[in-house]
């Protein structure tokens, strides 16, 4: 079984679909006004940013968030200084890059709303998923909606 896809509920689709692009790259599939966008990475995971305001069968979307965060994986620690260097440049509000749970990343938040994480992959070692052993908590203080860039 492959993810598909991934919806996030986005407070700016516009801004969202611009950063994705931009320091990411992520290319467009489909936009529909203001309303939503789809885009697809190079391994053929499809990411649809929303601002829906409608019921799906009788479930109303989200009007919170209730993601924690995505996560975008780099070969390299000067890969992900890269990206954090173009976001600053760019005027965006991130957190300094550092070793946190076992990666060197650093968090930001999208206008829509939601944390972006930039990270090297994390090994993950079978001991530790028995252990029960998560992530610290981010503890940094980021923008809230609107905030910032």
């Amino acid at each position: 079984m492959k993810l598909n896809h991934v919806n996030l509920y986005s407070h700016d689709v516009s801004a969202d679909r611009a950063m994705f692009a931009r320091y990411f790259g992520l290319r467009t599939l489909v936009v529909r006004g203001e309303k939503m966008a789809v885009m697809q990475d190079d391994d053929g995971l499809v990411l649809i940013v929303n601002h829906f305001d409608s019921k799906l069968d009788g479930f109303e979307y989200p009007r919170e968030l209730d993601i924690l965060h995505i996560g975008f994986i780099q070969d390299s620690r000067e890969a992900v200084d890269d990206v954090h260097a173009r976001l600053i440049a760019d005027g965006w509000a991130v957190q300094a890059p550092r070793d946190f749970h076992g990666a060197w990343t650093f968090y930001f938040r999208a206008k829509g709303g939601y944390f972006i994480e930039v990270a090297t992959l994390t090994p993950i070692k079978p001991h530790d998923s028995h252990q029960g052993l998560r992530p610290a908590c981010v503890t940094t203080s980021l923008p809230r909606v609107g905030e910032g860039r």
